[in-house]
């Protein structure tokens, strides 16, 4: 991975945090339901995707790591959302079925950074 690939992970991760600061518990501005209850949820997977890419790719080929990223991503966020299903308290409490169509969208908007964007710098 190139130092501007990483810089570039480093902005978005940044930006993501600042937005989740702003938008945290407390928000109760314009959208305030769908960017409390579905925004981070899809900013987050995206974010978890890209950040995976700059250790994955020391070890793996980058078709290797965008998989292994991808899926260990989404399957973290399905397995969140079936702990609360259950009834268990982690990172949230309220099961939603559409949260895990927003951690997929997550993903893939995570690799469409990543073909579109961060694959400029890696040829």
């Amino acid at each position: 991975m190139t130092k501007k690939s990483i810089y570039i992970i480093v902005c978005i991760s940044l930006f993501v945090g600042l937005l989740h600061f702003i938008f945290g518990p407390g928000y109760n501005g314009p959208f305030r339901d769908f960017i409390r209850g579905y925004l981070i949820d899809l900013l987050l997977p995206m974010n978890l995707y890209l950040l995976l890419q700059i250790s994955l790719r020391k070890k793996l080929s980058i078709p290797a790591s965008r998989l292994l990223g991808a899926g260990f991503t989404f399957l973290f966020g399905l397995t969140v959302e079936l702990l609360q299903y259950s009834g268990i308290k982690f990172l949230g409490s309220t099961y939603d079925p559409l949260d895990i169509l927003m951690y997929g969208s997550g993903v893939i908007l995570g690799l469409l950074i990543d073909f579109f964007l961060l694959n400029r710098f890696e040829k």
